[in-house]
């Protein structure tokens, strides 16, 4: 029998989350600017190894993620 929640870790929170549901879904409802960000490609999303994650993947239960606003902005350039 699959739970109908699992944890996960969002950027050192506990949440409680509907079996299978995708870090990109999690943001929508948590934090709709990090969204809009990471959708931009203005922030990243890694897992608990630093490995980056896909935001239509679906969670799995215990997954520790950090969502971070990137340090450069694609619409600047080097001088």
């Amino acid at each position: 029998m699959t739970p109908a929640t699992i944890p996960i870790f969002l950027n050192g929170n506990r949440l409680t989350i509907p079996a299978g549901e995708s870090l990109g879904a999690v943001l929508a409802r948590t934090d709709v600017d990090l969204l809009a960000l990471l959708m931009a490609g203005q922030a990243q999303a890694v897992d608990g190894r630093g490995i980056a994650v896909d935001p239509d993947q679906p969670l799995s239960a215990g997954a520790i993620l950090r969502v971070y606003r990137s340090a450069r902005h694609p619409d600047t350039t080097d001088a």
